[in-house]
C-alpha cells in the first residue's frame, strides 16, 4: 500500500475581469467540491467595475482578493498571484481561468500528480461545455495535442486553463513575461521556458475542466465587433490591441522564442501576410 500523501500548501490563482457571474459560478463549484478548504484561493480582480470583488467578499470571505487597476491583463494578474503565493510559502501553484470549471477531483489529481512527479508541470484536459468536445490545449513542437481519459501526454507548451506546478519552479524560471506576452501566450511561453529549463510538462487526461462558452482563436473572433468599421480600425483591432490573439508584438516574440530568430522571423512575416489577407475578405465589408 502506498503511504498517504502529505497535505501540501496549494494556491489556486484565478485572474478575473468584469464577469462577476462567471467568477461566482467558478467559486461556487470549488466550494461545492471542497477545494476552498483544501486550497488557498487567490482571485486577482483586475479593475472590475461590475461588483466582482464585493460579491466575493460577501459570499466567499475565505477567498483572497488582490486588486489590479485594469492594466494587468491575464499575464500581469497571474504574476501578481504567483508572487503572492510564493511569498506565502506555497508548495504548489495552480492557474485556473474562471470560465474553466474543474471536475470534483481535478485539482486533487493535479496535486497528487505533482507530488508523485517532482519538478513537473501538469495541465488538465479541456472540454467545451456545450458540446462536450475534448480540445487540443497542448503542443509538442508544431503538433497540437490533447489528453484523452487515461492518457498522460508529454508536451512542451500548453494553455493556462488549469495548470499546476511546484512553486519552487519560480526560483529557476522566474515569472511569465508580462512585457512580451501581456495577455495571450503568457501561459504557453512560460511553460515552454520551464520545459527548456528541465521541468517536463504533461496533460493529464483524467483531470477534466469544462470550458464555458467559445474559445476565441480565429481572426473572425476578433473582427466581429468592428465589422462595420473602417479598414484602419479593423487592422488596429486585430494587430494593435492587447486583447487580440493577433497583437503583433506578442506574435513576434512568440515565434521568436519558439523557433529562433531566423525561422521565427520568417514564420512571423508569413503569418502577417496571411492574417492581413483574411482582414481583406469581402465579408468584412458587407453592411
Amino acid at each position: 500500500m502506498n503511504p498517504p500523501l502529505s497535505k501540501p500548501s496549494v494556491y489556486v490563482i484565478i485572474p478575473v475581469h468584469n464577469r462577476k457571474e462567471i467568477t461566482l459560478n467558478c467559486l461556487s463549484k470549488l466550494s461545492e467540491y471542497g477545494d476552498l478548504e483544501r486550497c488557498r484561493i487567490v482571485v486577482i480582480d483586475d479593475g472590475s467595475t461590475d461588483g466582482t470583488k464585493e460579491a466575493i467578499y460577501q459570499s466567499y470571505p475565505e477567498v483572497i482578493v488582490l486588486i489590479g487597476d485594469g492594466n494587468l491583463w491575464w499575464t500581469g494578474a497571474i504574476v501578481l498571484g504567483m508572487q503572492y503565493a510564493y511569498k506565502h510559502q506555497a508548495e504548489f501553484i495552480i492557474w485556473l481561468n474562471d470560465d474553466c470549471i474543474p471536475s470534483s477531483d481535478t485539482l486533487s489529481q493535479l496535486v497528487e500528480f505533482l507530488q508523485k512527479h517532482p519538478d513537473s508541470i501538469v495541465g488538465s484536459s479541456c472540454y467545451l461545455s456545450e458540446s462536450n468536445t475534448l480540445i487540443e490545449t497542448g503542443a509538442k513542437g508544431a503538433k497540437a495535442l490533447m489528453a484523452k481519459p487515461g492518457q498522460v501526454v508529454n508536451v512542451d507548451e500548453m494553455s493556462g486553463h488549469c495548470v499546476g506546478f511546484p512553486a519552487s519552479m519560480m526560483q529557476r524560471v522566474g515569472s511569465p513575461n508580462i512585457n512580451r506576452f501581456p495577455h495571450y501566450h503568457g501561459d504557453s511561453m512560460y511553460i515552454l521556458r520551464a520545459v527548456r529549463a528541465g521541468f517536463p510538462a504533461y496533460l493529464l487526461g483524467s483531470a477534466r475542466v469544462e470550458h464555458l462558452g467559445h474559445i476565441k482563436s480565429t481572426v473572425a473572433d476578433f473582427l466581429v465587433s468592428c465589422k462595420s468599421q473602417s479598414l484602419l480600425i479593423k487592422f488596429n483591432t486585430l494587430f494593435w490591441q492587447k486583447r487580440s490573439l493577433y497583437f503583433l508584438p506578442t506574435q513576434f516574440f512568440y515565434f521568436l522564442e519558439k523557433c529562433g530568430v531566423v525561422r521565427g522571423s520568417w514564420l512571423f512575416s508569413k503569418k502577417i501576410v496571411r492574417w492581413s489577407l483574411e482582414v481583406l475578405q469581402p465579408q468584412w465589408f458587407q453592411s
